[in-house]
């Protein structure tokens, strides 16, 4: 007998595939509901899901962002590469000038071609390495009458001066011993080539300066970056020019609607539906760590990165060069003892390596808390449990889980280590250049992480109301058999969430499936209140990766198989009468969403007969 021999001849009365995403929902007996209410400050909701839309993550249209082959007149300086740059590297280049007279002293990197009306980033750090060449310009031309410039003081870091007709904007960010990064945006106006410039200047000197060389001056230069994503962190390149794409964690765009998830980690595999109970973020400001209550040693620069969200929303944490305990903090939540809390981040290294999460306040002891290797995801985990997934492009969603020991306002630090087995909260000395891009951090109850209810900019706690999907045709259930396949993942975490269950609309008559305590997959069924099948077993880990899961019944017959192996089986079952619905990672009427099972229905198909062992295996077989 062959493989395919196995399979049942019986087709299906149900058979749902929420891989093919929203499609599935053309089938009009499927009832979803979530009943979202938008936030002010996170429109159109705080609700997220993993698309499999793809957003431009990073971007350096500067080819060779140390200045090493720059253009240059060799008559008005002289370069000397490998310079330490502020990152700690010797990937800085230094430009000293040559006494030629009174002339433009210029250096000039790449072009490329930009679009039309599409906002420019350029950015590049300076310094005043030695003499009395105070000011350095940054200039974009080539592009017929419109012209963009800004002026740089790099002796107290300020934007001496900006002109053009491009609508320009300049900014300064301070960095170590004397660096600076200078940040001038514009938006062309047409398709021509671009060529930046860099030049030497005076105060107030105009667009493009004239000055006399002197010998005695010079400048360094390192990471310069053009962009269209806003982003002024630094995307090193070293011959051709840099840019990324990643998965994008989108905001539902209409309150209420289903979530068909896709793993950003795997290049955009469906996982299907996603079904999840309902859950409060208790953090602020969940995007904006600059309003944090605490940051002791650190500076923070709102908006400097693309987020996972594919919007220009993550923050960048710098820790200062001084020795001390580094964090970002804030101690908004109320938190009850007794309690297990969940913190969670989407966070990404800008040069620092480790990061630790641990409680602040009373609310949490000392001895919990845990450290993650953003390059390579480990954790260390101490009195916690935690781990940390990749999204893409550098970014991990890192998570733990504290139980509460006191009542208090109280919440979790992000803070800066130095190895991957760190203590609690020590003394860090940063470099005050690199740092850590964080967005959408989370604080909720339970003992694991939900999806995303982004509080953004907001001061208020936000929640997002249980999701519920079912079907209700009683012509479907009429036989006394049932078959049910179900294939997702879970993160079952607490007693009783539900792969499904077959009701009468009441707690009296059901056939359910479920994880006991997070421990074990249990099937039980009631006839007339009375429970008459209570099987579990343990071999299967449901919560690692997706699974296929078989329960039939029939009377004086049930069975449990899961991923082509029966596990366990009954034969003194009665079926309960009356069945009409079938709840699809949850519960139906009489249960409520109390039940539902944190994770994704892939596949869900329903025969009106018992099927055999041998059918039953071979449709949950990988």
């Amino acid at each position: 007998m062959s493989y395919s021999d196995s399979f049942p001849t019986q087709t299906p009365v149900l058979n749902l595939n929420f891989a093919t995403g929203s499609d599935q929902f053309l089938d009009s007996r499927i009832s979803f509901s979530r009943a979202d209410t938008p936030p002010t400050y996170s429109a159109p909701s705080g609700v997220h899901y993993w698309s499999n839309e793809k957003h431009k993550s990073s971007e350096n249209l500067v080819n060779q962002s140390d200045g090493s082959n720059w253009y240059f007149s060799s008559a008005d300086y002289t370069k000397t590469a490998s310079q330490t740059a502020p990152d700690g590297s010797s990937n800085a280049t230094k430009f000293t000038e040559k006494a030629n007279g009174s002339n433009q002293y210029q250096v000039r990197s790449n072009d490329f071609t930009p679009i039309a009306n599409e906002e420019i980033t350029y950015s590049v750090w300076l310094k005043q390495t030695s003499g009395t060449r105070n000011f350095q310009q940054l200039r974009v031309g080539n592009i017929g009458a419109n012209q963009a410039f800004a002026t740089f003081n790099l002796t107290n870091g300020t934007v001496d001066q900006t002109g053009g007709t491009l609508g320009v904007s300049a900014s300064v960010n301070a960095g170590p011993s004397g660096w600076y990064q200078c940040v001038m945006r514009f938006t062309p106006t047409s398709t021509t080539a671009i060529l930046f410039y860099l030049y030497a200047a005076s105060a107030s000197g105009g667009e493009i300066p004239n000055v006399t060389g002197d010998t005695g001056n010079s400048f360094t230069l390192f990471g310069a970056q053009a962009s269209t994503t806003g982003e002024t962190v630094v995307n090193e390149t070293s011959g051709s020019i840099h840019r990324e794409y990643s998965s994008t964690l989108k905001s539902v765009a209409n309150a209420g609607d289903p979530r068909f998830e896709y793993d950003p980690a795997s290049d955009g595999q469906s996982e299907g539906l996603l079904i999840e109970a309902q859950a409060t973020n208790l953090q602020r400001y969940g995007s904006a760590f600059a309003s944090w209550s605490n940051s002791p040693n650190t500076s923070i620069s709102s908006n400097a990165a693309i987020a996972p969200n594919g919007l220009l929303e993550a923050d960048l944490v710098v820790a200062s060069s001084t020795p001390a305990s580094t964090y970002v903090y804030d101690n908004g939540p109320s938190i009850v003892s007794g309690t297990n809390y969940t913190a969670s981040t989407y966070i990404k290294s800008s040069g620092q390596r480790y990061v630790q999460l641990l409680g602040g306040g009373s609310a949490f002891p000392s001895s919990q808390y845990a450290t993650f290797d953003l390059q390579t995801g480990s954790v260390d985990a101490n009195g916690v449990t935690a781990s940390a997934s990749s999204v893409g492009n550098g970014w991990y969603r890192i998570q733990a889980t504290f139980v509460a020991n006191a009542t208090s306002t109280a919440g979790i630090a992000v803070t800066f280590v130095a190895s991957a087995t760190s203590s609690y909260l020590p003394t860090f000395t940063g470099n005050d250049y690199d740092g850590l891009l964080i967005w959408g951090f989370q604080l909720e109850t339970g003992s694991s992480a939900s999806s995303l209810v982004d509080t953004g900019t907001g001061s208020s706690q936000l929640s997002r109301a249980a999701d519920s999907c079912s079907v209700v045709d009683a012509t479907l259930f009429s036989s006394g058999e049932h078959t049910i396949i179900w294939e997702g993942d879970t993160d079952p975490t607490t007693n009783d969430k539900r792969f499904f269950a077959l009701s009468d609309g009441t707690m009296s008559n059901r056939f359910v499936a479920d994880y006991d305590n997070g421990t074990a997959t249990r099937l039980r069924n009631w006839a007339d209140s009375v429970s008459n099948v209570g099987m579990s077993t343990s071999t299967v880990d449901m919560t690692v990766g997706n699974h296929k899961l078989a329960a039939t019944l029939k009377t004086n017959e049930a069975q449990l198989v899961v991923d082509g192996t029966r596990r366990q089986a009954d034969t003194s079952c009665v079926v309960g009468g009356g069945i009409d619905q079938i709840g699809i990672n949850s519960s139906t009427t009489g249960a409520g969403p109390t039940y539902n099972m944190n994770g994704h229905c892939k596949r869900l198909t329903y025969y009106n007969v018992a099927l055999s062992q041998t059918e039953a295996e071979a449709l949950t077989s990988s």
